[in-house]
C-alpha cells in the first residue's frame, strides 16, 4: 500500500482542497484510506461530508495538581517551579493551601519530590481526541487537539497509526495525507516514511520560501516530492518564479490549479455522491490531470 501527502510549508495554499479533490480521483478504480494530520484545524472531513463513526480519547501530558487537605502552604513547590506554575491560592491566609495554574505547568514533575506531605500528585490530561469517520471515497482518521495542549506531533502520530489500521480493515491500495501547514513536528510526524509528498505551493514570495523549507525537510527525511503550483494564474511573476525554482531544485512540477471560484460548489457535489459534478471546471480538470501524473508516472 503507498502513502502520499500533500502538505505545504504555509496555510491557505489549498492543500485540503487538492487532497479532497485527489481522493475523489483516486478512488475512481481504487480502494483508498485517508487521514487528516492538521490536528489543530482539520477541514477534510468538511471537505468530504464526513459521519463520524467512532472517537477514541488521546491523553497528553501530566500536569501537577496539589490536594488542598494536604498542603500545609510550606512554599517549597513553588520555590521548586520554574515556570511560575504554583502559586498561593485566592484564600492562602485562611487555607494556607498552593494551586497549580494548569495553563503554566509543564509537567516536568519537579515539585513532587520537594513535598514532604505527598500533597502532590501528577494527573495525566485529555488533550484531544482521534476520530474515525466514513465518506463517500472511504475511510478517514483524524485528530482534534484540546485548546492549549502541545502534542500535537503525537496526535498526529495517533491518527496515522489509526489511519492504517482503517486501511487494513478494507484491504486498501492507497493512503492520501492531507498534511498540517508548516514544518514543524505535526509535519513531520505526517511526512515520515511516506512514498510522496505532493507539496501544494502558489505564486507568492511566502508561497516560494515556505516550498522551500518543506523541500529540506522531505529530503532529510527521505521522502520524494512533487510540486503542484495552486491559483497559478494570479501572479504571472510569482507562478514564473515558482517555476524556476522548482526547476533549480530538481523538482518535478506535476500540475497548474488555477484560480477556480467554483471548486468549493464541486467539492459539496462530489461528497454528495454527484461524481460527474461539474468536471469541465477549469480547476477540476487541472487537478485531475495532475493527479493522473502521479499516477502514470507512478511517482
Amino acid at each position: 500500500m503507498r502513502t502520499i501527502v500533500f502538505a505545504s510549508g504555509k496555510g491557505g495554499t489549498g492543500k485540503t482542497t487538492m487532497t479532497a479533490l485527489a481522493a475523489h480521483f483516486a478512488s475512481e478504480g481504487r480502494t483508498i484510506a485517508l487521514a487528516d494530520c492538521d490536528v489543530e484545524a482539520a477541514n477534510l472531513p468538511i471537505a468530504l461530508q464526513a459521519t463520524v463513526t467512532h472517537r477514541e480519547p488521546f491523553t497528553g501530558g501530566a500536569r501537577a495538581v496539589i490536594d488542598p487537605d494536604l498542603c500545609r502552604g510550606c512554599g517549597a513547590c513553588q520555590t521548586a517551579c520554574r515556570f511560575d506554575a504554583i502559586a498561593a491560592g485566592d484564600d492562602f491566609f485562611r487555607s494556607r493551601t498552593y494551586e497549580v495554574d494548569p495553563w503554566a505547568c509543564e509537567g516536568c514533575g519537579a515539585c513532587v519530590p520537594t513535598c514532604l506531605d505527598g500533597a502532590i500528585r501528577m494527573e495525566r490530561s485529555d488533550a484531544g481526541e482521534v476520530v474515525s469517520a466514513k465518506t463517500s471515497v472511504g475511510p478517514l482518521a483524524f485528530g482534534r487537539l484540546a485548546p492549549g495542549e502541545d502534542l500535537s506531533g503525537k496526535l498526529v502520530t495517533e491518527v496515522r497509526s489509526r489511519a492504517a489500521v482503517l486501511a487494513d480493515e478494507i484491504s486498501a491500495d492507497l493512503t492520501l495525507i492531507d498534511g498540517p501547514p508548516g514544518v514543524g513536528c505535526p509535519a513531520i510526524a505526517s511526512i515520515t516514511n511516506a512514498d510522496l509528498l505532493v507539496a501544494v505551493t502558489e505564486p507568492t514570495l511566502s508561497g516560494e520560501h515556505d516550498l522551500l523549507r518543506l523541500v529540506t525537510l522531505a529530503r532529510r527525511l527521505g521522502v520524494p516530492v512533487a510540486v503542484v503550483l495552486n491559483k497559478a494564474d494570479l501572479s504571472d511573476a510569482g507562478a514564473a518564479r515558482i517555476r524556476t525554482r522548482v526547476a533549480d531544485e530538481g523538482l518535478r512540477l506535476i500540475g497548474e490549479i488555477p484560480f477556480d471560484p467554483a471548486l468549493a460548489h464541486v467539492l459539496v457535489r462530489l461528497a454528495a455522491g454527484e461524481g460527474h459534478a461539474a468536471l469541465d471546471s477549469p480547476g477540476v480538470t487541472a487537478a485531475r490531470d495532475s493527479w493522473a501524473r502521479v499516477v502514470r508516472e507512478d511517482l
